[in-house]
């Protein structure tokens, strides 16, 4: 096959794998659930919390700061939490397309074609990356709407670019990471207790529901270590910093700005990996690596099933 067939055929794949999901509404359905579940619990129970924990942290302070400077400090923080967990759900229905085609042999056609093992592989996760970072920009564009709306609207333009370019590094991350362990599923009743699984617990791992900043040190290295919670502390870090250096601004410096470092400790706006706390360039050096090493694991994974495939 030549490269400009290799192409086409690569371009066609990767368009019919995301109409195949595009078509499953249920997938769809399940991929915002964790979303819907954030939502939730932040207008019952997380929001007014936070708003009392930040109200105790400025103690005498708190009538210096209004009701605006601290509900955009938590919904952007609800923001965050929102699209972070997207990135991964809406990756893990996406690449539910590979399990169907292994239960209907569509595989077994892929594999008999003049179509390349490669070209199979990188359509499977195209289409599950542009189906993941178009889900999450959707919610994105929602989350910044609510924001203004709301009176939080703090981002300037460069802002909402790398907002939407974490999106896309995310989406990248988070499909190539899922794509690893459900190329070992084959039913579609597995695939769903996985999904069960991942969905329940990523809002906890990335810290959408209580800030990981809470937990023990361990427990802490333990969840940062899965790329989707470097992800989310990036779009924390960019939604964030600006409400809290808002809030900074309005108290002039009264407090020597011990109130904005409590928050950065509150929400973990760093995180903390084995002995120390790291930063926004740690986040996207380690989100590159993880890129780089799941590519590594998905590309020898593929060959080898596709030899096996070839021998039997």
């Amino acid at each position: 096959m030549t490269a400009k067939k290799e192409l086409r055929a690569f371009k066609g794949m990767t368009i019919r794998n995301m109409k195949v999901y595009g078509k499953d509404k249920i997938s769809l359905l399940l991929s915002m659930l964790t979303q819907l579940i954030v939502l939730g619990l932040f207008v019952l129970f997380l929001k007014d919390n936070y708003v009392d924990v930040i109200n105790e942290k400025l103690g005498d302070l708190k009538n210096m700061l209004s009701k605006d400077d601290i509900e955009a400090i938590v919904n952007s923080w609800l923001v965050a939490g929102v699209v972070g967990t997207s990135v991964v759900t809406a990756a893990l229905n996406a690449l539910s397309v590979m399990v169907h085609d292994k239960m209907e042999h569509i595989d077994y056609d892929y594999t008999a074609s003049a179509v390349k093992d490669r070209t199979v592989v990188m359509s499977y996760f195209s289409g599950a990356m542009l189906s993941a970072a178009v889900t999450s920009s959707i919610l994105l564009t929602a989350g910044l709407g609510y924001l203004a709306i709301s009176g939080a609207f703090l981002l300037n333009a460069l802002d909402i670019i790398m907002l939407y370019g974490v999106v896309l590094l995310g989406s990248i991350s988070s499909t190539l990471v899922l794509m690893l362990f459900i190329s070992f599923f084959k039913k579609d009743s597995s695939l769903s207790a996985f999904g069960i699984l991942i969905s329940v617990a990523i809002g906890f791992v990335v810290g959408a529901y209580v800030p990981v900043g809470q937990f023990g040190e361990n427990v802490q290295t333990i969840v940062n270590l899965v790329p989707g919670s470097q992800i989310t502390g990036l779009f924390r870090n960019i939604l964030m910093q600006p409400a809290i250096e808002n809030a900074d601004k309005v108290l002039g410096g009264a407090d020597n700005h011990a109130f904005a470092e409590s928050l950065n400790d509150l929400f973990s706006m760093k995180l903390h990996v084995f002995n120390g706390s790291h930063g926004t360039n740690f986040m996207i050096i380690y989100s590159l690596a993880a890129i780089a090493l799941f590519l590594v694991l998905n590309i020898l994974i593929f060959r080898f099933a596709a030899k096996k495939a070839h021998n039997s």
